[in-house]
Formats: structure tokens, C-alpha cells, sequence
């Protein structure tokens, strides 16, 4: 599991299995509690604070995930997310995953889900957040 400095960011809020970062406006750093489980409740949960906080930025933005942490999602969990997603708020979301769990997971998520938003996997934080940015900028530019 990667280690994150998360002191440059600042914190915009909680849910039952993650705290959010804001990288910068319209871009979330999704951390999840170490050893968290995702379902369909905490799925629902999670996607509403993340719409929200898109809302209140005004922008169509990008979450960072950093899947490492999970130990499992479960069937409803990767429905909500590929299926239940505004498109109109959501742009994006970068999975950092170097573990062979978390690669397992979410290779699974996005082969089988389908996401309705561009979705990559990442090895590395930088990487993720560097993608992170360049699709915000292409966004903010199509608009």
C-alpha cells in the first residue's frame, strides 16, 4: 500500500470509509480508511459527497483513488459507480493501484463495470494526479 503526504491538501470532507482532499479545484483525492470494504452503501455514500463537492466547485471534475487501500468491492458497489455516475458532474477518476489486489480489483471494476467516464489505472500517485490535471485542463477547455 503507498504512503500519501496529504498535508499540502486540504481536507473537504468524510465519509464512512474515506476522507477527501481537494488536489485542486474539481480534483478529489479519494483516500480510503486502510482495509475498507466497499458496498452498495458506502458506494451510494461516496458518490454523493463526490457530486456534491462537484456541485458546490461548479466544475465537472476527477477523483484520485487510491484503491490500494480497499480489501474488497463488492457487485452493487461497482454497479453505483459505473452506472449511477453524473456524467454531467464527473469527468474522470484516476485508480492508483500497485498492489496485485488493488490491480485485480479494479482491472475487474473496469473490464466487466464499464465505466461511463474515462477511467485509468495508475502504479503511482504522481502519475494519477499528473492525468488528474491534464483532463481537468481538457475539460475546462471543451467547456
Amino acid at each position: 500500500m503507498q504512503d500519501v503526504d496529504t498535508s499540502q491538501w486540504e481536507c473537504v470532507g468524510r465519509t464512512a470509509n474515506s476522507v477527501y482532499f481537494e488536489i485542486e479545484p474539481g480534483s478529489l483525492l479519494v483516500v480510503p480508511d486502510p482495509g475498507s470494504m466497499d458496498d452498495g452503501n458506502t458506494a451510494r455514500e461516496n458518490q454523493a459527497f463526490q457530486e456534491g463537492y462537484f456541485r458546490r466547485v461548479g466544475l465537472r471534475g476527477v477523483t484520485v483513488i487510491l484503491f490500494d487501500r480497499m480489501v474488497s468491492q463488492d457487485k452493487e458497489a461497482r454497479r453505483i459507480y459505473s452506472t449511477q455516475a453524473d456524467v454531467t458532474l464527473f469527468g474522470g477518476a484516476a485508480m492508483v493501484s500497485s498492489s496485485l489486489l488493488a490491480r485485480a480489483m479494479v482491472s475487474f471494476f473496469m473490464g466487466l463495470s464499464r465505466p461511463r467516464m474515462p477511467t485509468r489505472m495508475f502504479p503511482d500517485i504522481p502519475g494519477a494526479i499528473a492525468w488528474a490535471h491534464e483532463h481537468i485542463t481538457a475539460i475546462e477547455e471543451a467547456a
